[in-house]
């Protein structure tokens, strides 16, 4: 019975103030706002962040060769090539390419773009994935696929005419193509910003290798070992093949997204500390406010450490309500945060996100229960540590100096 005592008036404190009418009082109530913001915002800023990683990894990576093969005069027989590359163990993928970069132009608007030739027996699995949802073909040698942001830039839409115009050769001449445009694609990443689909055979044509490949697109078992799997499979590879990884081409991105968690995450989890330290003070002015209570208690025998665990209690109470909150605030968040970004969107008539500026157009969402408890936890374990020195504080009191006056 008496080692209830102390969780009872623990309780007792937290759930109703002497001088206040409110179901918790209002130092409590200060004290569980700031951990329901700071969880809240923690697990939601660190489940988006996730989302990002996974959309490089998932999204982004899938349209992005892992490994970009590149002969400098050409690949002849690149069925040949191609076998052997497949046979690899590392390789799970080689895509025969050829591409070069020139200038879309319709009317009197033009935009750069980056003109990738493929083959329709041998697809990249991630663009391929990109016609079948936007119920695409690839395009014949008179044809040409366009991103949506590029088809956007020059007003364009699908069976229209467009120009594709060629910077000058060794020869000194500018050549300009005629295609037609047989559809419009968004792969919602960044590459959205220049990329047009064409034939292998034209591409090839265009950029000077008639029935050639610039080289293969390879994705591989472990991405992130790409440079060293390159270097391999290029020992293994005839004379005259180079190659670039996409730590080259978006590692940048890679390391732009863990550095922007990491900081993120610290920046929010300085705020979660914070609250769980506002805790001190809250306490602080309960303990100042329940000197007298302290008092009477410790002359009707109860000892300092039952002092102690009454304010305890009271601070994990305070932890507990402001936790659990916050973790039920940041999971509602994850849920629903792309749709509310969605419906502002809408309402202001413009985008958060642009493939211009961002490597995606949408707010990607990864919840892992792993984060969710490890923030909770950590939170907690702050938050009781706070609690200790106002705890401590308020075993100290001096009954006698307490009551001195009192009748």
């Amino acid at each position: 019975m008496i080692k209830s005592i102390p969780i009872f008036i623990g309780l007792r404190y937290f759930f109703a103030d002497q001088r206040s009418k409110l179901l918790v009082s209002f130092i409590s109530l200060l004290a569980i706002a700031g951990l329901v913001l700071g969880v809240g915002l923690l697990i939601l800023v660190l489940s988006v962040m996730n989302g990002f990683d996974r959309e490089l990894r998932e999204n982004i990576l899938a349209v992005v060769p892992h490994v970009q093969l590149i002969h400098p005069t050409g690949v002849q027989d690149w069925q040949a090539q191609r076998s052997k590359l497949l046979s690899l163990e590392e390789v799970t993928e080689a895509v025969p390419y050829a591409d070069v970069n020139g200038l879309l132009s319709r009317r009197k608007a033009a935009r750069p773009i980056h003109f990738l030739g493929l083959d329709a027996t041998a697809m990249p699995e991630g663009l391929a994935a990109v016609l079948d949802r936007n119920q695409l073909e690839m395009p014949k040698n008179n044809e040409i696929l366009l991103s949506a942001a590029v088809a956007e830039a020059i007003d364009v839409r699908p069976d229209r005419r467009v120009s594709v115009i060629i910077p000058e050769n060794q020869n000194g001449s500018t050549n300009v193509y005629s295609f037609v445009v047989s559809g419009i694609f968004a792969t919602h990443t960044e590459l959205d910003q220049s990329l047009a689909i064409g034939s292998l055979d034209k591409v090839a044509q265009i950029a000077g290798i008639p029935g050639h490949a610039n080289g293969f697109r390879l994705q591989i078992n472990d991405e992130f070992n790409a440079r060293d799997i390159g270097y391999e499979i290029l020992n293994q590879l005839p004379f005259g093949y180079g190659f670039r990884d996409w730590f080259q081409t978006h590692g940048n991105l890679y390391q732009a997204i863990q550095l922007s968690r990491n900081m993120v995450v610290l920046l929010i989890f300085l705020i979660v500390a914070i609250a769980a330290f506002n805790v001190v003070s809250m306490l602080m002015m309960s303990v100042m406010n329940k000197r007298k209570d302290i008092a009477v208690l410790q002359t009707l025998g109860l000892s300092r450490g039952s002092i102690v665990s009454i304010f305890l209690v009271q601070g994990t109470m305070i932890g507990i309500v402001g936790i659990t909150l916050g973790v039920f605030l940041g999971v509602f968040g994850c849920y629903y945060v792309a749709d509310i970004v969605r419906w502002v969107e809408t309402f202001l008539g413009q985008p958060f996100l642009n493939t211009e500026i961002y490597p995606i157009d949408y707010i990607p969402v990864d919840m892992r229960l792993a984060d969710v408890f490890m923030i909770a936890g950590t939170a907690l374990v702050l938050n009781v540590i706070a609690t200790i020195y106002p705890a401590l504080y308020a075993s100290r009191t001096a009954p006698a100096e307490e009551l001195r006056y009192e009748s």
